[in-house]
């Protein structure tokens, strides 16, 4: 039987990192951050137990997704490993918190703010549609923040991802209800996951500035949790959302958003529509509209990454096999709960105070 510590400290006598302490625990595994001995910089490594329930496509397209992957605005991946008991899949580390706790503690943040840390999400987002991945997932929850006074933004979780090419065209219901497109939550067949980024980015802006989401109002929380989530769903698809009279935004402000959160994705501006909408121009940095042209460019000359995406794959596949005596052969799992590819994949919303009323 594996020894107590394999599982607990899954990184003891690594020939490359060590464990400084535990980030984060949940039905998936759990995330450690680790000294990496070969570089000297400090990385979060997330532990999936190995087992048949990472044959679940989300896994292998996650890992293989986000291994193709090199941005500035995109947490970095940087290795997928086994270790006896675990899938490891090392990243980089990103101190600053996500931006979901960013703007509840501020209650809201204001235009300025809220249109630095849009521009960052967009010229993430254009990057990722240009290389052919489309996340199905874009929150603040998944959109981390490094640790400068002035916050840059990346972007993690790449579990509901889809590659535009070499993936079908996305179908499931999968996502967050606050932050998913019409077109998701009707289960349109074939949808554009490109233009239901857009919308998640959409939503996403609209609670920086309001510290609520669009679709929800204050009386929902005297509601049942059921009831609240289909009141919920009924406002998404009709695009029902106000913007609160005692928080002040520009005109042009609410006509972008009033543009994304179209129910007709052929109707909702498009990632470069928005990028030319005056009010994301508005004290855009210089140069970031060449930005990702300079990205790609420098990303087709770079030499062939440590793992190509067919070592990812076989370390994936591998690690569907328990070895002999496993600490988990037994049955017992960390993972109860974890998801197969399910047609409804949606996740609860984080919890906001209402900084207005309507």
């Amino acid at each position: 039987m594996a020894s107590h510590a394999n599982v607990q400290d899954p990184l003891a006598g690594h020939p490359r990192y060590s464990k400084i302490r535990d980030l984060n625990r949940g039905s998936y595994g759990f995330v450690q951050l680790a000294y990496d001995k070969t570089t000297g910089m400090e990385v979060a490594i997330k532990f999936l137990q190995r087992g048949e329930r990472l044959a679940s496509v989300y896994v292998e397209r996650e890992i293989v997704n986000h291994s193709s992957l090199l941005h500035p605005h995109i947490v970095q991946f940087k290795e997928a490993f086994l270790t006896r008991e675990y899938l490891a899949i090392a990243m980089e580390y990103v101190d600053g918190g996500d931006m979901f706790q960013y703007v509840k503690v501020r209650r809201g943040l204001q235009e300025t703010e809220a249109r630095w840390f849009f521009q960052q999400v967009m010229i993430a987002l254009d990057y990722l549609h240009r290389v052919g991945v489309v996340s199905r997932d874009i929150k603040l929850e998944n959109t981390l923040l490094d640790g400068n006074r002035r916050p840059l933004v990346k972007i993690c979780d790449f579990g509901y991802s889809k590659h535009t090419e070499k993936d079908s065209m996305p179908k499931s219901r999968v996502g967050t209800p606050g932050y998913t497109a019409p077109e998701v939550v009707t289960n349109r067949r074939n949808y554009d996951g490109k233009m239901v980024d857009v919308w998640s980015a959409g939503v996403m802006l609209y609670v920086m500035l309001f510290c609520t989401y669009p679709f929800e109002r204050p009386e929902d929380d005297l509601k049942d949790a059921t009831t609240k989530y289909r009141i919920v769903l009924q406002r998404v698809i009709k695009a029902d959302f106000v913007f609160p009279h005692n928080i002040h935004i520009s005109d042009e402000c609410k006509d972008l958003i009033s543009k994304i959160l179209v129910v007709d994705p052929e109707k909702r501006l498009t990632v470069q529509q928005i990028q030319q909408h005056p009010w994301y121009l508005q004290d855009l940095p210089a140069g970031l509209d060449r930005f990702n042209d300079e990205c790609l460019a420098k990303q087709r000359d770079m030499p062939e990454v440590a793992q190509n995406v067919e070592e990812v794959r076989k370390i994936v596949r591998d690690a569907m096999v328990l070895p002999p005596n496993s600490a988990f052969a037994n049955g017992s799992a960390l993972m109860d709960g974890f998801n197969d590819e399910p047609e409804d994949g949606m996740e609860e919303d984080g919890s906001l105070e209402y900084a207005s009323s309507y």
